[in-house]
C-alpha cells in the first residue's frame, strides 16, 4: 500500500462534505487556504479554488469510495490513471501557505515606486509599481511603451528595484 498525493477537482462548496466522507476512510485531504484582505476584513480564501490534494492509494479497496465521493469531480491526469503529485510539492505549498498566513508576505514597493522587470517579454524595462495582487502572488505595474502607458500583471518574483538586481518574492524575508 503506497499512499501518494493526488490533485482533485471538486465541486465548489462541497469541500467539507468531501472531508466528512473521506477522513473516516483514513484519507488525508489538504485544501490550502490563505488569509486575504477583502473590503477591510481578513478572511480565508482557497489558494486553488475548486481543487484540493488527496493522499490515497489507487490500489486500495477504499479507492472506489474515494472516486465516488460526493463533491469530487475527478483527479488530474489521464482518464482512470490520476497523476501523483510529489510529496515535496505538497510540502512546499504547505510551507508557503503557512508563511503567507503568518505574515510572511513582504510588501517591498509602494504605489508609484519604480521597478525593473527581470524576466519575460518585458525583461529590462522599467515600470511604475501600482499594487500587489497577493492572492495571485502577482503585482500590477504601469509600463510605458510606444508613448502610451499600460497596466500589466506580473509575477512578483520577476520585479526588483532598478537600483538593485535582487528579485522580490512573497515568503521568507
Amino acid at each position: 500500500m503506497e499512499l501518494r498525493w493526488y490533485a482533485a477537482k471538486v465541486h465548489r462548496g462541497l469541500e467539507s462534505a468531501l472531508r466528512e466522507q473521506l477522513v473516516p476512510l483514513g484519507i488525508e485531504l489538504y485544501h490550502p487556504e490563505i488569509i486575504v484582505n477583502k473590503q477591510g476584513r481578513r478572511r480565508l480564501e482557497p489558494l486553488f479554488p475548486s481543487y484540493l490534494f488527496c493522499k490515497a492509494d489507487p490500489e486500495d479497496t477504499t479507492w472506489l469510495q474515494v472516486r465516488r465521493a460526493r463533491g469530487l469531480k475527478y483527479f488530474l491526469g489521464p482518464e482512470h490513471r490520476p497523476t501523483p503529485v510529489e510529496d515535496r510539492i505538497v510540502e512546499t505549498v504547505r510551507e508557503r501557505v503557512a508563511d503567507w498566513n503568518a505574515g510572511g508576505w513582504r510588501e517591498v514597493f509602494k504605489p508609484g515606486d519604480p521597478v525593473l522587470v527581470n524576466a519575460g517579454p518585458f525583461k529590462g524595462l522599467e515600470a511604475i509599481f501600482v499594487r500587489y495582487l497577493p492572492a495571485k502572488e502577482r503585482c500590477k505595474i504601469l509600463l510605458a511603451t510606444l508613448a502610451r502607458q499600460h497596466e500589466v500583471e506580473l509575477d512578483t518574483a520577476v520585479t526588483s528595484s532598478p537600483s538593485g538586481p535582487k528579485p522580490l518574492s512573497p515568503g521568507k524575508p
